[in-house]
């Protein structure tokens, strides 16, 4: 599909508004531009402390892009717990988009006054988000929920991650036009990768970035207390074979680091610690080397980035009302491409991890099929699609017979 020239004047029509835009949406929202005829406008700010903007286009691809990036100023208050952004400059433009999509955030108090200008200017507008808290069961007749109903039914349609989380709000708002758009990662990467690490096989993996070929578990993830990252140790110390305990591969930073480290050195478990890794294919054979990516604390898009390489995941079982994990859980099919353990403790954890070591092969073909059936940019972006199409049916295709597949 071609690209256009990025020029500021020119109209596009689609938009889409966002607080901040992290890096992994970048892909996604380029695939987005490339199946519009006129590209994609992205209206973003700066996260509290620092700016995030500069990961939607690098310099050199500033001139020759689907995306024309505009930055709205951002306030902050109470740390990040409420947010008010700039839109004007998304709705005062000599052409205005046809349609905006808008990241859905209870946190945000600028989104009632930008879906009531919108509408006003006649600009079709669909909320994109996950519609609940990943901490409460989800409750209309809670007031903050109450409130999120309300505002999602100023909206001309609705996005939402998962088909669960669209029936969930389907039956709250039984009127409301609701779609699908599968949240994940940069598939066209990862899965050529993938693919060719599977063949590989684990232990020639392991062998060449200087692992032992022994059971190796993953955590994939921000270091912080809530994701329980010290306890993969506990569960790697508990799997030994003989004196030999299972190793372990860290990928990501942060405060819960030097804990990780010590506990590790103190139940003599080999630890590979390398940082965060933002590449894709830099950080996927240390995946793909792995056994089971193993998440004590809440789910969420790091299954993806494990399904895509063939590693299957091991946490704990939500809650009965979908509550303690990021939508993404549901992905999960326990007995098929991971294990939810009965509870989040070490022996709970490790029998889990135990079980998916058993079938290591069926496991790794299992979750590399879902991922490629169900998990793909394509699939993700057909979802978009069909909300943009709905409430403005002549938004205009690059490829006019590259319709969507129905995620309503």
């Amino acid at each position: 599909m071609s690209h256009i020239v990025n020029q500021p004047s020119r109209a596009r029509e689609v938009g889409y508004i966002t607080r901040f835009l992290p890096a992994y949406r970048k892909v996604v929202m380029k695939a987005l531009a490339d199946r519009l005829t006129h590209g994609l406008v992205i209206g973003s700010g700066q996260p509290p402390g620092s700016s995030a903007f500069d990961a939607l286009l690098p310099p050199e691809e500033a001139t020759a892009s689907t995306i024309e990036p505009i930055v709205l100023p951002n306030r902050w208050f109470h740390g990040e717990k409420l947010h008010w952004q700039a839109y004007s400059p998304m709705l005062k433009r000599a052409r205005q988009p046809k349609v905006l999509v808008i990241e859905e955030s209870p946190r945000t108090l600028s989104l009632r006054p930008l879906l009531r200008q919108a509408r006003r200017r006649g600009i079709k507008t669909i909320l994109w988000g996950h519609f609940a808290s990943i901490h409460r069961p989800f409750d209309p007749d809670h007031w903050q929920d109450r409130r999120r109903l309300k505002t999602a039914g100023m909206a001309d349609a609705l996005l939402t991650y998962t088909d669960a989380s669209r029936h969930r709000l389907h039956d709250a708002l039984p009127d409301a036009h609701i779609f699908t758009a599968r949240n994940t990662l940069d598939t066209h990467t990862l899965f050529p990768v993938g693919d060719a690490l599977i063949s590989e096989g684990r232990p020639s993996i392991r062998a060449r970035l200087g692992l032992d070929d022994r059971p190796t578990l993953l955590f994939l993830g921000r270091l912080i207390p809530e994701k329980k990252p010290v306890q993969v140790i506990d569960i790697a110390a508990a799997l030994r074979t003989g004196a030999n305990p299972a190793q372990v591969v860290v990928i990501g930073d942060g405060p819960e680091r030097f804990a990780v480290q010590a506990r590790a050195a103190e139940l003599n478990v080999p630890l590979t610690w390398t940082g965060a890794l933002s590449d894709l294919s830099e950080s996927a054979p240390w995946i793909a080397a792995s056994d089971a990516l193993v998440n004590p604390g809440y789910l969420g898009l790091s299954i993806n980035h494990a399904f895509s390489l063939g590693v299957p995941v091991v946490a704990p079982r939500p809650d009965p009302d979908g509550t303690g994990h990021s939508q993404e859980w549901v992905f999960m099919k326990d007995g098929e491409n991971g294990r939810f353990a009965a509870d989040d403790s070490e022996k709970e954890l490790t029998r889990a991890v135990s079980d998916v070591l058993n079938d290591g092969a069926g496991y790794q073909r299992r979750a590399a099929a879902f991922a490629r059936e169900e998990l793909s940019l394509e699939r993700m972006v057909d979802g978009m699609l069909s909300a943009i199409l709905h409430v403005a049916p002549d938004v205009s295709l690059s490829d006019p017979s590259d319709q969507p597949v129905s995620t309503s």
